[in-house]
């Protein structure tokens, strides 16, 4: 009589590498009374079997790692191209960003800031937070940036750019959800006109140290429902303002709230600095000074200059498109100096011309540049443009009609010619024609 014997097998062992180790015991094994030793080595060690599977494990950790530090590389080097070091100059406004990436254990987000010289002088000013972190997250943020440049330089009003900002966002692969703040900053006439999609409102700094957050109904986020609404906001800016815009890494923290957030930022903000650069490193170092910050941080600070009483000089390239920002800078003083909209209207026109005649008529081909400067003395207003080439002499001895026209303009002309360049002094009384 046979008895009947039962196979045991021993369960598989897996490896960190995800090889089996042992599936059970093999008939050789049985045959032979159990499992076979593991073949010695020199002086009883194991053979260099074992050691390869660890080397193996070890070899494909390291490269995996490697793979993710290059992946988060390329994140932040997309990120970091997309926001501009070098802003755009704008008259009558000093603009400073500063970018501060999240602690070593967290991949790149998806922030961003932008600033746009629209046609008309005000500024475009944005700043967005893409939720998500790593590669995709700048991917989503580079193609919103790309769109709302395209949007804003249209001339739109922020909340008609907020809403074609979500259509936008909707169409995306993967319907990134974002908050974006869009204002645009008139510089001339002192005002701030924003609409926001879920964004922290912007801190507003007036001259005298007195700080509120421009509050508005923040519309819902980019991405979030098919057909928003986005209100809009006007902010009077008085000459010497601050406005600082911000992302959601600045205020919150693990160990406080929101509000406390935004409540340490309105305090600590207006006794720092008038600069719109040292207001943005004061905020960073302060606020991180012990600890990185665990998300990303993005800042951007738009001080609106006052307007100088003495004068002002401005320093131009010697081209075409430098005469629309000598206009608006020009605009501004004529306006506090107490000129009426007809004589400012006047003494631009007389300018305009002097400077027309710098760039097309004293310099060759090549980079050049020319210098205007204004001042008021006793109801008196004193233009000059100075240019350091050599004009060629008037066809036929006769005067250009640019000069014949500022001589119209203006109640007295002087220019003087010499080796070192040309200058044309213009002086208007202001009131004088008014009367008359």
């Amino acid at each position: 009589m046979h008895r009947s014997v039962r196979e045991v097998r021993q369960p598989a062992v897996v490896g960190a590498n995800g090889l089996t180790l042992a599936a059970g015991v093999s008939a050789d094994e049985r045959e032979h009374g159990g499992p076979r030793p593991l073949p010695q080595g020199p002086e009883g060690s194991e053979s260099p079997g074992g050691d390869a599977i660890i080397g193996a494990t070890l070899e494909g950790l390291r490269r995996a790692a490697e793979e993710v530090e290059h992946i988060a590389a390329i994140a932040e080097t997309l990120q970091r191209s997309l926001l501009r070091e070098r802003l755009p100059e704008i008259p009558g406004l000093l603009v400073a960003a500063r970018y501060l990436a999240g602690s070593a254990d967290a991949q790149v987000g998806g922030d961003w800031y932008d600033v746009l010289s629209l046609r008309d002088g005000q500024a475009g000013v944005a700043i967005g937070d893409v939720v998500g972190h790593g590669i995709d997250a700048a991917a989503r943020m580079a193609h919103l940036q790309s769109a709302l440049r395209a949007y804003a330089l249209e001339g739109l009003r922020p909340s008609l750019v907020l809403e074609r900002m979500n259509g936008f966002a909707r169409e995306l692969e993967g319907g990134p959800m974002a908050t974006l703040l869009y204002a645009m900053v008139d510089p001339e006439e002192g005002r701030l006109r924003l609409a926001s999609a879920g964004h922290p409102p912007p801190l507003v700094i007036d001259p005298n140290g007195n700080a509120h957050y421009a509050e508005g109904r923040a519309g819902s986020p980019l991405g979030v429902v098919p057909f928003p609404s986005y209100e809009e906001s006007v902010v009077a800016l008085a000459p010497g303002s601050m406005v600082l815009l911000y992302t959601d890494g600045l205020v919150e923290r693990p160990d406080a709230s929101l509000d406390e957030g935004l409540e340490w930022l309105r305090g600590f903000a207006p006794g720092v600095a008038s600069d719109p650069r040292e207001l943005c490193a004061a905020l960073v170092g302060t606020r991180f000074r012990d600890s990185a910050p665990r998300d990303d941080v993005a800042l951007l600070a738009i001080h609106l200059e006052p307007v100088p009483v003495s004068g002002v000089e401005l320093t131009l390239r010697a081209e075409p498109e430098s005469l629309a920002p000598m206009r608006r800078s020009l605009s501004r003083w004529l306006r506090a100096a107490g000129a009426t909209d007809a004589e400012t209207y006047e003494l631009l026109v007389a300018c305009g011309e002097a400077c027309s005649n710098a760039i097309a008529h004293a310099y060759p081909p090549g980079e050049a540049s020319y210098v205007v400067s204004a001042r008021q003395s006793h109801g008196e207003i004193e233009i000059s443009v100075r240019d350091f080439g050599s004009w060629r002499d008037p066809r036929g001895g006769s005067q250009g009609r640019g000069l014949r026209l500022i001589d119209e303009l203006m109640d007295a002309v002087e220019v003087d010619r010499g080796k070192a360049g040309t200058v044309v002094r213009m002086h208007r009384r202001l009131g004088e024609r008014v009367r008359a």
